[in-house]
């Protein structure tokens, strides 16, 4: 017990304030129920007081405390309470004397082994604080672990589900918290329990616990458990995955994980205390095949998909743990990517879904775990799948599209995997499956993003190829020639992706290239091959390169043959369609060349046929004349259709429809808008047969995803995953496009037919007369009610709901006037019809209340007014749950598009009504009106403030009555606390009630440590920055952030990313002296996520401009430890402690003894995914080569960020202020021999693309510092003492085999070297750099790169001219300045000038004569020797003009 002290010699403190506070209101409590909100906000303010509390007064006032706690847990509270009455029990005993723990422990076991079923809070909160100290004192009381697991034995048993869950949380943090040091029995005991009663409870939150427990026993080495148990373990868990709640699935997915990773290491298995000895742990033989890889080839019916994706994410926790808690090597992950890649199917089809979850796996958890050079022998481990004959179709392209991510992450093409190329990926260009081909000419666009230097050779003999081909194709027949088609066919793929790389690439490709492309499909258009099979390959093929070149090549480059290539759907689209349907031959095969050939008119539309272009108009004419033939052949092909012709006709339509869609302006084709409507209305007028769209997902508001039903999960990938449903016979992978879909195939053709007819419709809509609306609507509104009853009713309630919204959001961009009156209460009948089904989805639910706002935007006030006041209204008799909550989402979504000012008015009723909803007791239902409360305070901003106290009582309430914990509820609360701030942030005020209380809701929800919770959690800090920054210091919200930023949820790291650049924004004074840049840079070495890297980057970026001025050796310290290091790349838990395999996140507090002494240094609560198994990070040596190439550019930045405070680059001047105390004593002069000394070492590293880098920081450090004295040596510069550096990196970079961009910065360099003076007392300096530009002088005209486009040569060659300009202007002045007193070294010059003057003058002239065509503009003569190669293209002139203006500045 705690020790006595005499309180009368210290004056009563906050804590003992609240203590007092606490002991009155539990005294009163047996007479009357304690108020929740004051329990709530009086632990809150406790807990805070524990922890500023010194230790002398929470011994004084401890055992008060406890008894005080103690007794309102037992006579019981509402769940948060409860939980902040356990937290301030646990903190009081940590902080205090810790020996209360054992009498505290007892108590709460006996009070639990007495509970009665008729005192469920009571129950509940006495287990919810002994799982409370369990979770950070377990290894101190492991003995009662076996009577804890009889108590939670008796309370799995009770009715109340609340009482379940809380006993199942307790047997966790018992398990979690004694580790594997308790009794045997005590294990098996929890383990029987977990099996038999709690996995298969009714309640779908008592079955996620339980799953946890599952996982528990896997994070504590599984005691007590045998090979047997984990078997079963994990079969059970494979059969939850069919579970129809999503939470329930995801939380076995991650138990099968883990204890199937505790299976594969016997070593980390635990043997508990017993009288009998356990026997040797044994591995789970045939684990993975058994429970992973054999359920995952058998999954079958509805459930299927739902039990594939979470297979997946065993795969992926199982991978994770692997890697990160047992410390297996990187090179291990290869080894298991072969056994996932054996989960598809052997044969030739190809099942997309599972292709997805295949992919899924080697991307998230291989590829993304593998270090840098794990990562190149696993490029070449992927070549030798491809080359395997047992290799299926599916098993290829996922070795190619994980070949793909694993280039674009590496950023280099290892030499090794050069060697296998032609092997591996070249051969699976000719594969029979027109999806491997793909596959293949998209991994090669990857590589040659990654290594540009190759994409000349690879075009080049792409054409060759191409060309050989189609010779052969004139020849052969039977196999041969379709083994030739398939290579045909292939290899236009493969240059097609090619071509699309163009933009992307820093220095282009020659010109010659794309023209080349083209002149080949041109022939392959016009000269097709004789035979009519390999005429129809040829031609398709044609049209896929057209596509491409047109899609990426800039139009400036094609303008000249614009009517040439315009002419070439002639041929195709000028029949007779009647006579076209029946000529002989393969009309399928007819219909895909037609496909083609539209798809390659979509690419010249969007090329060349813009609102603004010049020839737009004349260009257009005929564009519109092929697309009506296009409809004209839809038209007969359709009536004539053929069941094995009809996908192929489908891909017709739906590429006809995109073509439409990608005209500016729909009047222009109005004509051709019957025949459009008829075709995009057969959802409609047939809805029986068609398949239910899948836009909604795209059209539907993004703020409003977590209403479901695609729940945005931890990142992108994840829910892409989820939402994939997979086709047999979707459309292929587009090789243009810049980014492909995440997997192959998402659509059925069918499902992307629908999809294209009511994006089309939408279009047409939104450009008919109001009687031609009319017209449509009514279509619309008799298929909603002819469909009443029918099994297709829900698919055509989504057509419909996808219709109206692609013309509502059409007729935005088009009519900014506000339609009729009839049309718009059409449109809501029939919103309001879909919404008044009981029994439609949360998408159908989200598209009709936000059709409603869209038509508030397309009505005027008066409308919105009266509509907002007609919902307000249906709210008051309304009984239907779902109607009422699409109702409150309806109301929101109509104060969203009409704005606070409009219907500020009705703001009081609309939050009152929605209020009471909210209220409720049905939870569904409250998480929709709290989400319409939100859109109703997003959008009434200050007009809201007056109902400020009523919402946060409204949030309280709701916090405080739910029982159960639901997530989604608890985000809902969490959103509308965020909302408040926003509202009232200015108002926000530490210490004040407001603020006080939104702290401690965001503290609450988020301590259950869910995904969703933890980033209102972190989104709270963010508005908090954002609207209120004197609410709570700098350094409060980094230190609460920083810790984010490694979380495994990229969702989160995106947040605490964004909320610390706004942080720097806002303060960057305060900010500076936190000193987040080694996090960050860390954070980014370890990011795999695109977008949140490239947030990181810029976030560095303005730190280090917001810093560098006050302090820039801080950066060059770090940007130097970044560059030189090897590697810096975590690896999580580096030991698995023997004791506590769950490491460090969950906090003990000694062990099962006497010994008071905590082993730990605060209190900490758990993290998420292994980040809760408790990975302690180290790190090693070797950092992310991408992450060194931006710690350089960084670098590179430094001289530009300090500012332009004079001190900066003057070094006596630093001195004088250094010595006076004026400011900062950090200047950078003072740092530049360290700055000029790591810019060389950057210019003379192993990585080529990172010299550069080097060399323009020299350069820069030039610029800034080429005047400054040296003040030891009056009369001479501070930068001559580095001369021997700036010419060794100007030798390395003027080497005759020097890339393109070093060759440049090195001539920069060389010039602002002569022009400075640095080195002109030094006649051996200047012969010797004198002589490194005279070299590529001499060999000028062999100054070509036929890998990059023509400006590269042109630009290296003005870069010459230029250096050699300004040594003759500096030299000539020289003379003119000293006359007869001409130094020796200059003498010694003037016989090497002679030699070169001739020739240099020639090319001064031509470069001149070129610069003044560019200039003035003039029509180029066709006997005009250019000197500049392509200097007459706009694209090279574009990119020779800085340069050029550069190297002849304006007088």
């Amino acid at each position: 017990m705690a020790k006595k002290y005499v309180r009368e010699t210290m004056p009563l403190s906050r804590f003992g304030v609240l203590v007092a506070q606490l002991e009155s209101i539990a005294a009163s409590a047996a007479q009357q129920p304690p108020e929740p909100l004051l329990c709530f906000d009086l632990l809150s303010d406790l807990i805070s007081a524990i922890d500023e509390e010194p230790k002398e007064s929470i011994l004084l006032w401890q055992r008060k405390c406890e008894d005080a706690l103690y007794s309102l847990l037992i006579l019981g509270a509402r769940r948060p309470v409860r939980h902040l009455a356990s937290v301030a029990m646990a903190r009081i005993i940590f902080k205090g004397d810790a020996i209360s723990i054992y009498s505290r422990a007892s108590s709460l076991q006996g009070f639990l082994s007495d509970g009665k079923k008729s005192e469920p809070q009571r129950v509940a909160g006495a287990a919810q604080c002994l799982g409370e100290l369990y979770k950070h004192f377990g290894r101190r009381i492991t003995s009662g672990l076996l009577e804890t697991t009889i108590i939670v034995t008796k309370l799995i048993k009770f009715h109340e589900e609340f009482v379940r869950q809380e006993a199942l949380y307790m047997l966790q943090n018992a398990l979690e918290g004694s580790g594997g040091s308790a009794a045997s029995s005590a294990y098996t005991e929890a383990f029987r329990l977990i099996m038999r009663f709690a996995v298969g409870d009714k309640s779908f939150v008592c079955r996620i616990a339980a799953a946890r427990c599952l996982k528990a026993f896997a994070h504590i080495g599984g005691p007590g458990l045998g090979v047997g148990e984990l078997d079963n373990a994990a079969s059970y868990c494979v059969k939850a995955l069919e579970d129809p709640i999503s939470s329930v699935r995801d939380a076995f997915a991650e138990a099968l994980g883990s204890l199937l990773a505790l299976g594969m290491n016997p070593d980390a298995q635990v043997q508990p205390r017993g009288k009998v000895p356990s026997p040797p742990a044994k591995k789970l033989e045939g684990g993975l095949q058994r429970h992973l890889a054999l359920p995952f080839r058998k999954a079958s019916g509805g459930r299927s998909k739902d039990v594939r994706v979470g297979l997946t994410l065993s795969w992926v926790f199982f991978l994770q743990a692997i890697r990160l808690k047992y410390l297996q090597p990187d090179s291990e992950l290869q080894n298991f990517a072969l056994q996932v890649m054996d989960m598809l199917c052997a044969d030739t089809s190809v099942d997309a879904h599972a292709l997805a979850c295949v992919l899924y796996i080697l991307r998230v958890g291989v590829t993304d775990q593998m270090m840098e050079p794990t990562q190149r022998s696993f490029l070449v481990f992927l070549g030798k799948q491809l080359q395997s004959a047992d290799a299926s179709p599916s098993m290829k392209i996922s070795a190619l599209r994980t070949l793909s991510y694993t280039l674009k992450t590496l950023g280099e093409v290892p030499f090794e995997f050069k060697e296998v190329l032609d092997d591996t990926v070249v051969a699976a260009v000719s594969h029979p499956s027109q999806l491997v081909c793909v596959e293949a000419a998209l991994t090669l666009r990857a590589l040659a993003e990654v290594d540009p230097t190759c994409v000349g050779g690879l075009i080049s003999f792409g054409v060759t190829t191409l060309n050989a081909l189609r010779e052969n194709v004139s020849f052969e027949k039977g196999s041969n020639l379709q083994f030739e088609l398939d290579s045909l066919h292939g290899q236009a793929t493969v240059l097609a992706a090619l071509v699309s790389v163009s933009p992307k690439l820093p220095l282009g490709y020659p010109a010659r290239l794309p023209r080349s492309v083209l002149e080949v499909s041109k022939k392959m258009l016009t000269e097709p091959s004789r035979n009519l099979v390999a005429a129809a390959v040829e031609k398709e093929a044609g049209w896929l390169l057209l596509s491409s070149l047109l899609a990426s090549m800039p139009k400036e480059e094609l303008e000249d043959q614009v009517f040439d290539i315009l002419s070439l759907w002639a041929t195709i689209f000028s029949g007779n369609p009647e006579h076209e349907i029946k000529q002989t031959g393969d009309l399928t095969s007819r219909i895909c060349v037609w496909s083609a050939a539209v798809d390659a008119l979509t690419a010249f539309v969007r090329c060349f046929v813009t609102p603004n272009a010049a020839n737009s108009g004349i260009l257009l004419q005929p564009v519109l004349v092929y697309l009506s033939s296009a409809l004209s052949y839809i038209a007969v092909a359709r009536v004539k259709e053929m069941p094995n012709m009809k996908p192929a006709l489908d891909i017709f339509i739906i590429k006809t429809l995109i073509a439409y869609q990608s005209l500016p302006d729909p009047f222009t084709y109005k004509n051709d808008h019957p025949q459009i409507v008829q075709l995009c209305t057969t959802p409609y007028r047939v809805a029986s047969g068609c398949d239910e769209s899948s836009c909604l997902r795209l059209l539907l508001d993004k703020r409003d995803a977590w209403l479901g039903p695609w729940i945005p999960g931890r990142d992108w990938f994840e829910d892409e995953l989820r939402a994939f449903q997979g086709s047999k016979d979707g459309l292929m992978p587009c090789v243009w496009e810049s980014e492909p879909s995440s997997f192959p195939q998402p659509e059925t053709i069918s499902k992307t037919l629908v999809n294209q007819m009511l994006l089309c419709f939408g279009v047409i809509f939104a450009s008919q007369e109001s009687s031609g609306m009319l017209s449509l609507l009514g279509m619309m509104e008799q298929c909603l009610k002819a469909g009443k009853k029918q099994s297709w009713h829900a698919a055509s309630v989504t057509n419909i709901c996808v219709g109206l919204l692609a013309g509502f959001k059409a007729l935005l961009s088009l009519r900014p006037q506000p339609l009729g009156p009839e049309i718009l209460g059409s449109a809501q009948a029939i919103f309001q019809s879909i919404l008044s089904e009981g029994d439609i989805c949360a998408s159908q639910r989200r598209a009709s209340s936000e059709g409603l706002g869209l038509l508030a935007r397309l009505g005027n006030d008066i409308f919105t007014a009266r509509m907002t006041r007609s919902l307000l209204g249906d709210l008051t008799g309304a009984t239907d749950s779902s109607y009422t909550g699409s109702i409150a989402i309806a109301l929101g979504c109509l104060h969203r598009s009409a704005g606070g000012m409009a219907l500020s008015t009705l703001v009081p009723a609309t939050v009152s009504s929605i209020s009471l909803l909210a209220k409720s007791s049905i939870a569904g239902l409250q998480i929709w009106a709290l989400h319409g409360l939100l859109l109703t305070i997003e959008a009434a901003g200050l007009s809201f403030v007056n109902h400020v106290p009523a919402t946060l009582s409204l949030a309280m309430d709701i916090l405080l009555s739910e029982e159960n914990g639901w997530v989604e509820l608890q985000q809902g609360i969490g959103r509308l606390i965020n909302a408040i701030v926003a509202v009232i942030g200015p108002e926000l005020a530490p210490g004040s009630i407001f603020f006080t209380r939104c702290k401690s809701v965001v503290a609450e929800i988020s301590s259950c440590q869910e995904t969703a919770t933890m980033l209102e959690s972190v989104r709270f800090t963010q508005q908090l920055v954002l609207f209120a920054p004197q609410a709570v210091s700098v350094h409060s919200h980094v230190q609460n952030l920083l810790p984010t930023l490694s979380s495994r949820q990229p969702t989160l790291r995106h947040l605490a990313v964004s909320t610390l650049r706004h942080l720097i924004e806002k303060d960057p004074v305060s900010i500076i002296d936190e000193q987040i840049e080694d996090n960050l840079f860390h954070m980014l070495d370890e990011e795999t996520d695109s977008e949140i890297g490239n947030l990181a980057r810029t976030t560095i970026m303005r730190l280090l401009y917001a810093s560098c001025p006050s302090r820039p050796s801080h950066w060059i310290s770090i940007c130097r430890n970044m560059v030189l290091a090897m590697s810096t790349r975590r690896t999580e838990n580096t030991k698995i402690l023997a004791n506590d395999p769950e490491g460090d996140t969950r906090t003990t507090f000694g062990e099962d003894d006497e010994n008071m002494v905590s082993s730990s240094e605060g209190m900490s609560g758990k993290g998420y995914g292994f980040e809760a198994a408790g990975m302690l990070s180290t790190r090693e040596k070797h950092l992310r080569y991408r992450t060194r190439v931006f710690a350089a550019e960084c670098l590179n930045h430094l001289p530009r960020a300090v500012g332009k405070n004079p001190a900066h680059f003057d070094l006596s001047l630093a001195r004088k202020q250094s010595a006076n105390r004026q400011g900062s004593s950090d200047w950078l002069v003072i740092h530049v021999q360290e700055l000029i000394s790591l810019a060389y070492q950057i210019s003379t590293i192993q990585f080529e693309n990172m010299q550069p880098v080097g060399l323009g920081l020299l350069s820069t450090v030039m610029d800034k510092f080429e005047r400054t004295p040296d003040p030891e040596l009056p009369g001479h510069l501070l930068l001559e003492q580095y001369q021997a550096q700036l010419l060794s990196a100007v030798r390395t970079s003027l080497d005759t085999s020097a890339g393109p961009l070093l060759l440049e910065a090195g001539l920069q360099l060389a010039t602002k070297i002569l022009t400075s003076g640095i080195i002109s007392g030094d006649q051996v300096a200047v012969k010797r750099i004198f002589s490194l530009i005279s070299r590529p002088l001499n060999d000028f005209k062999e100054l070509y790169y036929p890998s990059f486009a023509e400006w590269v040569s042109c630009k290296i060659k003005i870069r010459l001219l230029a250096a050699h300009a300004s040594l003759k202007c500096y030299t000539y002045a020289f003379l003119r300045r000293y006359h007869n007193r001409i130094p020796d070294e200059y003498l010694a010059l003037l016989p090497l000038f002679s030699k070169s003057s001739s020739i240099l003058g020639k090319y001064w002239i031509r470069v001149l004569k070129d610069y003044s065509y560019i200039c003035l503009c003039l029509h180029l003569k066709k006997n005009w020797n250019q000197f500049l190669d392509g200097i007459q293209s706009p694209l090279v002139s574009s990119k020779l003009q800085p340069c050029l203006e550069e190297s002849w500045p304006e007088a």
